[in-house]
């Protein structure tokens, strides 16, 4: 078999060229991901250690002004980590911070205790799950830290591939409007992919937050509007503006909550 290999590289000095480009290719972006994924996977770490070491801080300065509330010392240490950290805190803790700022009501740093916790927690689960991708001795973790280099690439290729297809499908079109039928099923399932991809790895990382059902729905929509496509093509259009209308009602949303907060 290797024999035939050799004999149709030979006979096809083209093909081979072209094998050895795309290969040079993947090897050299192999390198180029595997790098960046370690990377991104080093700064994740840092940047939990860091929100880690400044909950810990104010959980420690909370813990002084309970035992010693008459302390000013010890209450301005507390106002001083807390100014610090700030920025690392939830939307609720920083409100529940304003309240204790304004009304000096020691009790409002027990539940700033317990939301330190909780956050605490999560930040745990979050490192040993980096942690797990980088160190871990099992073999199929071993696997799949040599293989995860190559989703980036699969994901390029395979962006090339449709958009090749999508091309050469729309220039063996006469009929102008097939093409613009062809344009915007590709357009409508590029923005269903997008937006799947984005929801898969935000499950992922555990960060996907599902809130009301109007959402999700609207969502939803996004994602499978595209499949009324397989009864016909020219259906694209209504396809692309639910995605469309669905997306503006989002952002919507979106804008709203943001306000209320």
């Amino acid at each position: 078999m290797l024999q035939q290999l050799l004999t149709y590289f030979k006979a096809n000095p083209e093909f081979s060229i072209v094998t050895t480009i795309v290969c040079t290719a993947i090897i050299w972006l192999y390198k180029v991901f595997k790098v960046m994924i370690e990377r991104d996977n080093q700064n994740k770490l840092a940047k939990i250690q860091k929100h880690m070491d400044s909950y810990i801080k104010v959980e420690a300065a909370i813990a002084s002004v309970q035992a010693q509330p008459a302390n000013t010392g010890i209450l301005q240490n507390l106002y001083d980590k807390l100014g610090e950290c700030s920025s690392y805190f939830s939307e609720d803790m920083r409100q529940l911070i304003r309240d204790f700022y304004l009304r000096r009501n020691i009790e409002i740093l027990g539940t700033i205790m317990i939301l330190i916790q909780v956050e605490l927690n999560k930040l745990d689960r979050q490192r040993n799950k980096v942690e797990s991708h980088e160190v871990s001795g099992d073999a199929m973790d071993f696997i799949l830290r040599l293989y995860r280099p190559m989703n980036p690439i699969l994901i390029v290729f395979f962006i090339i591939f449709v958009v090749l297809w999508f091309v050469i499908r729309a220039s063996l079109e006469n009929n102008m409007w097939d093409r613009f039928f062809i344009g915007t099923t590709f357009i409508t399932t590029s923005l269903s992919a997008t937006f799947l991809f984005a929801v898969i790895v935000l499950w992922i990382d555990g960060e996907l937050v599902i809130r009301e059902k109007r959402d999700s729905l609207l969502k939803l929509s996004m994602i499978l509007s595209p499949l009324i496509i397989f009864l016909d093509y020219r259906l694209s259009v209504i396809s692309l503006l639910i995605q469309i209308m669905a997306g503006i009602l989002v952002a919507r949303s979106m804008k709203k909550r943001l306000i209320v907060v």
